[in-house]
């Protein structure tokens, strides 16, 4: 049995649904799995492969995740590792997909990882878990109101990587 790292980076905790979901997808298929949130710091030494998200900020990764990336970026290089990126335009806007996987770049170019497969996923609007200024600027761009998470698309995805991952 393979074992598995999810690490994931939120602010809304929209990511972190969707980095459980992951989680339950893997060991569904028979991998041991952990999944940790960036801040907790984990440790991906013992695993047989890694998969790392993110919700976006401002057009970037949520920096706890880039700064673990980082650091553990020569553990990451020897090991299949997996990127995805939570972000609502996925969902609203599929023209912008292009624009949406740049988002990783920066998180590639300064950690020297190839990655076996980069995810994007639709993110949600729940302004409850927005702050002011978040929620302004979201209503501004017209973003819709909601939960615009693709389970059948995560699973789906879930299921194309984990054989790279040698589950």
């Amino acid at each position: 049995m393979s074992k598995v790292l999810v690490v994931y980076g939120t602010k809304s905790g929209c990511t972190a649904g969707v980095a459980e979901r992951i989680g339950s997808a893997l060991a569904t298929a028979g991998v041991s799995v952990d999944v940790a949130p960036a801040e907790d710091r984990p440790d991906p030494a013992g695993y047989d492969g890694v998969i790392v998200g993110s919700g976006i900020r401002v057009g970037q990764w949520h920096a706890a995740t880039k700064e673990w990336v980082a650091e553990n970026a020569d553990a990451l290089k020897v090991r299949p590792t997996a990127l995805y990126t939570v972000c609502l335009t996925v969902a609203t806007d599929r023209e912008k997909l292009d624009e949406v996987r740049a988002y990783t770049n920066p998180v590639l170019a300064a950690s020297g990882i190839e990655p076996i497969d980069v995810g994007l996923f639709g993110g949600w609007f729940e302004p409850k878990r927005f702050s002011f200024i978040e929620r302004t600027v979201l209503k501004a761009m017209k973003a819709p109101q909601g939960d615009h998470r693709d389970w059948d698309e995560i699973d789906a995805w879930v299921a194309g990587v984990a054989p790279k991952l040698g589950a």
